[in-house]
């Protein structure tokens, strides 16, 4: 078994080369333990990027979690002492020949022992893997997502590394900064080799969707019904349907009632921006918002048929429970 690195001079590069396999970060869609990405919707992400087709879109939290990369990595080597390797911060993938379809890609690697081995081939045996993490959940020390464990270990498994951190920060918390120490766990790392290795088999190589597991997923693989078709409820589903019944009917009288005491309100203001306390403390504000522009429809329709035409847009449809 050898480890292989493919260094990458840009985001673009480390993407397209990322698409031949599967990465530690993907490992916990793959247990259910990510609730942003399904397993099917990794699945159809990556045969589409084994393909050539690539989304470059960078939301603001994937942005906010590279950019407070560095500085989780030194919170951490300030709390602990241990040196950050700053070459570490570069895109980059690992690989072992005998699992091609995974790789491994730290955030960071950091110097075990200060005084060891830093340069040549032996320095690798005095690395450790360092994963940076921001959330704005809280986080038990005791207790960490078992997707950033999984994560962690098989970094360590495809590199060679046995010994890492988990490094956190809590945005909402001041005193939000953590870490955790772990040792490789062969268990570990065999359990998640085998689910990548039957999801690439079957679901990137082979083209089969996984499982649904949530309404997602069902509008992706079913997103029109079959007029007539039915399915038969089960006891259980009758409960289920008939306590979502009720919890509606509850939901419907609660804004009725938060409606009109809103309208109550609203009716003892005049021209007033603000209603205050007797000590002047705001209890509630009326502002009007600016009005805004829109397109008549209708008329463009009926005026200007070409160019209505020309710009609408048929956007995908939608599915709709209803409660009987």
């Amino acid at each position: 078994m050898s480890v292989i690195r493919f260094d990458c001079k840009t985001n673009q590069e480390w993407r397209a080369e990322r698409a031949h396999s599967i990465g530690a970060s993907s490992v916990g869609i793959l247990i259910g333990e990510n609730h942003f990405t399904t397993p099917m919707e990794l699945a159809q992400r990556m045969r589409a990027e084994l393909g050539g087709e690539f989304d470059y879109t960078q939301t603001l939290p994937m942005m906010r979690g590279h950019a407070y990369e560095q500085g989780v990595a030194d919170l951490f080597e300030w709390q602990t002492g241990h040196q950050v390797i700053k070459s570490s911060s570069a895109e980059y993938l690992l690989r072992r020949d005998d699992i091609p379809f995974m790789h491994a890609s730290p955030d960071r690697t950091y110097w075990i022992d200060e005084n060891g081995t830093k340069h040549g081939k032996n320095a690798e045996f005095n690395k450790g893997i360092l994963e940076c993490k921001t959330t704005r959940r809280p986080i038990d020390p005791d207790d960490l997502p078992l997707s950033w464990i999984f994560q962690l270990q098989v970094q360590m498994g495809i590199s060679g590394y046995r010994q890492g951190f988990i490094a956190w920060d809590v945005l909402t918390n001041p005193d939000g900064f953590g870490y955790q120490f772990f040792e490789y766990s062969e268990e570990i790392f065999s359990a998640a080799v085998e689910v990548c290795r039957e999801f690439w088999q079957n679901c990137i190589l082979g083209g089969k969707d996984p499982e649904p597991v949530n309404a997602r997923d069902i509008i992706r693989k079913y997103p029109s019904h079959i007029t007539g078709k039915t399915i038969t409820a089960s006891q259980d589903t009758i409960a289920l349907l008939s306590e979502l019944k009720e919890l509606k009917a509850t939901k419907k009288e609660l804004e009725t009632e938060i409606d009109e005491m809103t309208d109550k309100v609203k009716a003892m203001f005049t021209d007033e921006e603000a209603m205050i306390d007797m000590d002047g403390h705001v209890l509630a504000t009326y502002k009007a918002s600016a009005g805004r522009k829109t397109v008549d429809s209708k008329k463009l329709q009926s005026d200007y048929p070409e160019i209505y035409e020309e710009v609408l847009k048929q956007s995908a449809g939608s599915r709709t429970l209803s409660i009987k």
